[in-house]
């Protein structure tokens, strides 16, 4: 029988319509996340990108057990201490306004102040190198004795400034450095002396709404809203509950992935421009070393040298939270982890940095 073109093409595409599709290629990023889901060790939301190219940005396991619901993109977690970079550049934006110097003595710009604070100036708060007592010590040692000294379960920031303002310091300002949530709540106090706003607004008005962040804000109070998390405090007991005014400036923001992922696209950017690019540049600036490779700046931590930074970087923890930021100025490869259970994912923000695959 001769060849027959037409039932030969027939044929193989017969073969070729029938023939199981290739598994879809693996990815590293969402392989290392789902095992670590499986085995109880994350739930949370994540973001991924480099260069502007979102690799990644999903939700993992619930937000609440009790209803169901699970985590997303746009899930509003509490970020603890990343709240820390907001406070830093919004005292910076007070200092662009020319309404304070960082170099100032953080008492010219107080109703009060306790006379063991007059040395103490802004840039050693915000450098955790005033000397202050920290008084989530004593929060989270007894909830109980420490709401009952200041007075509230729900503080006011001069409610909150009380809980320390007694605490003689614990070393002579500048002469260390010893992480002070103290240092950011009488930051926050500040920015709302200084700017006649509220903590909240002033970031609102100066930050979130500028950069686009509409799931990102300071609200203390009750969250019935079902775009927040439920935090936990292991993969089945809800935590116990915090009014975020208890963090104030030092760690009372909540936020989502997708927002965060504005926020540090525009701290390896400056786009768009909501400060001048100097004031950018002093956030960003190690100032104290805090190891031969690790240095803190405004709100900010920096692994590398003062002139070859490797890549910017926070953790957060509170009751029922963790967080963890990460950017590399060098390959534009921004991570972002929050969790709603209190776990620290530092470590998963890392390994996800990691196994970003270099750009062709």
């Amino acid at each position: 029988m001769g060849w027959k073109p037409g039932v030969a093409l027939a044929a193989v595409w017969l073969v070729l319509a029938c023939a199981p599709a290739p598994p879809p290629a693996a990815d590293p990023l969402v392989d290392y996340l789902d095992q670590a889901v499986r085995t109880e060790r994350f739930r949370g939301a994540v973001e991924v990108s480099r260069g502007g190219e979102i690799l990644l940005r999903q939700g993992f396991d619930q937000s609440d057990t009790t209803t169901g619901k699970r985590n997303g993109p746009d899930t509003r977690f509490r970020i603890a201490s990343m709240t820390k970079q907001f406070t830093g550049l919004a005292v910076l934006m007070l200092q662009e306004q020319g309404k304070l110097r960082v170099t100032d003595p953080v008492c010219d710009h107080l109703p009060s102040c306790p006379p063991q604070w007059r040395p103490i100036t802004i840039d050693q708060l915000l450098t955790h190198t005033a000397g202050l007592y920290n008084y989530t010590d004593s929060l989270l040692k007894n909830r109980a004795e420490f709401v009952t000294a200041i007075g509230s379960e729900h503080p006011t920031p001069a409610q909150l400034v009380t809980s320390f303002a007694d605490r003689p310091l614990e070393f002579p300002p500048g002469s260390r450095t010893k992480y002070s949530n103290s240092g950011y709540v009488l930051l926050g106090y500040l920015i709302e002396h200084v700017s006649g706003d509220s903590y909240g607004d002033f970031l609102r008005r100066e930050i979130f709404d500028p950069l686009g962040m509409s799931d990102t804000g300071y609200e203390p109070g009750p969250k019935p809203d079902m775009r927040y998390a439920t935090g936990y405090e292991d993969w089945t007991t809800p935590s116990p509950v915090f009014d975020d005014a208890v963090w104030f400036a030092a760690g009372g923001l909540y936020s989502s992935v997708t927002d965060l992922s504005l926020w540090q696209q525009f701290l390896l950017t400056g786009s768009p421009s909501i400060t001048k690019p100097g004031t950018l540049a002093e956030l960003l600036r190690p100032r104290v070393a805090l190891a031969p490779t690790q240095w803190y700046g405004y709100g900010i931590a920096i692994h590398g040298t003062p002139t070859g930074v490797q890549y910017y970087h926070h953790a957060g923890g509170i009751p029922g939270f963790s967080s963890y930021g990460e950017i590399h100025p060098d390959t534009g490869i921004s991570v972002t982890v929050l969790s709603n259970v209190d776990i620290g994912v530092d470590q998963f923000g890392r390994t996800l940095a990691s196994l970003v695959p270099p750009q062709d």
